[in-house]
């Protein structure tokens, strides 16, 4: 290539500078009774006299009437898809499925989708809100606790893919969200303690006061199904406003060392193991529940497992690891299991967290209630100690 070719393309270079900012405002409001025809929150997402749902077969049992009755008092056409769907399905097939109902029904560029459902169905959802039509606005109704206090406030949006947790995603913020607390009367008392662990997971790592309310009421929320009291509404906020505090400045995730990944450093790869390992193709539905790791039961097992590295570090005392580990045993959470003492299996957790996390392991450990130390150097010996201190709050 000739000098004098070069220094003509020298002269000519241009680059051009794109700079544009995208406002994020999306409110989360409390709203009693939502179904009542005399709340009329839902009728502000309405497009043209229609409004757009994709609800969760399960929630759809309980409230097909109501809901029927609702848009018929209020005169409004809907279209309504049911769908079956669970950590396991969470998946691109169905997320396709949902795209067909979008295309079928001719969703406009700006017309709402109301998604009402678990953690699962919003970010299975709002996966395919973001993508269809080049993004669809959105309405999240979280009716399990776990989605109330965890996907209501954050703006990920995924679906499982290549065996891992959420890999196909993107960051798709819904217009508002509406929290109806009456929803929790319907979970079982598993899902509810599934639930409980991110609140408990918070409580250790950001809520001194959050961790004394559980431990003073932790068979009672357990018992009522948190309907009943002010205590439940408070539970609720404090685990709300926390959540807000740390995603709101950071939704797009351009910070890594995040405390509300206590508790995610070592789950997510067992969490997928064991949907893999109960998996039966000779049995319809094909997943056996009662075998596999719910999402929070896994999530508080790595709070407890990276407690014991924190304990092991000095970083907290004895009697402060012992009222996490005996919190825990209140709130009925699985405070053991034997995929947090494989070493193989927590290494390779380990290895996959810090692969997500850019290089970095940014490991959320508490130094006390309610405050915490990010750290990026575990290495394999504490481990395995702390597998065996983990081991000891079972014998």
């Amino acid at each position: 290539m000739s000098n004098d070719f070069m220094m003509d393309y020298d002269k000519f270079k241009r680059t051009w500078s794109v700079k544009t900012e995208l406002p994020v405002e999306f409110k989360l409001t409390y709203s009693a009774d939502i179904f009542n025809p005399a709340n009329h929150d839902l009728l502000s997402y309405q497009t043209n006299g229609r409004v757009m749902i994709v609800i969760d077969q399960n929630i759809h049992k309980f409230y097909a009437v109501q809901l029927m009755e609702y848009f018929n008092f209020h005169n409004i056409k809907y279209s309504m898809l049911i769908i079956d769907i669970n950590e396991e399905k969470k998946n691109w097939e169905n997320a396709d499925y949902i795209l067909q109902f979008f295309e079928d029904e001719g969703v406009l560029r700006r017309e709402p989708i109301i998604a009402i459902g678990g953690g699962v169905l919003l970010d299975i959802v709002g996966f395919a809100c973001s993508i269809y039509r080049r993004g669809i606005p959105y309405v999240k109704i979280p009716t399990t606790l776990l989605a109330i206090v965890d996907a209501s406030v954050g703006s990920k949006v995924a679906v499982n893919h290549f065996e891992r947790r959420n890999r196909l995603g993107a960051y798709y913020p819904p217009i508002a969200t509406l929290i109806d607390k009456k929803f929790i009367k319907t979970q079982t008392e598993r899902e509810i303690i599934n639930g409980i662990a991110e609140i408990f997971k918070l409580a250790v790592i950001k809520s001194p006061e959050l961790f004394a309310l559980l431990e003073e009421n932790a068979e009672l929320l357990i018992e009522e199904k948190f309907q009943h009291g002010a205590v439940p509404v408070r539970v609720i906020n404090l685990a709300i406003t926390d959540m807000i505090a740390e995603l709101g400045p950071n939704l797009w995730e351009k910070k890594l060392d995040r405390c509300v990944d206590f508790g995610h450093t070592f789950s997510p790869v067992i969490e997928m193991k064991n949907v893999a390992d109960s998996f039966d193709p000779d049995n319809p539905p094909y997943f056996t529940k009662d075998n596999m790791l719910l999402h929070g039961e896994a999530v508080a097992l790595d709070c407890l497992y990276s407690s014991c590295i924190s304990f092991l570090r000095g970083y907290i005392v004895p009697d402060t690891l012992d009222r996490i580990f005996n919190l825990a045993k209140r709130l009925k959470l699985k405070t053991y299991h034997e995929d947090f003492t494989n070493m193989e299996l927590l290494q390779k957790s380990l290895a996959d967290a810090t692969k997500h996390r850019n290089g970095n392991q940014f490991a959320p450990l508490p130094i006390r209630i309610g405050n915490y130390t990010i750290v990026n150097n575990i290495k394999e010996d504490e481990m395995k100690k702390a597998i065996e201190l983990f081991r000891s709050y079972h014998a």
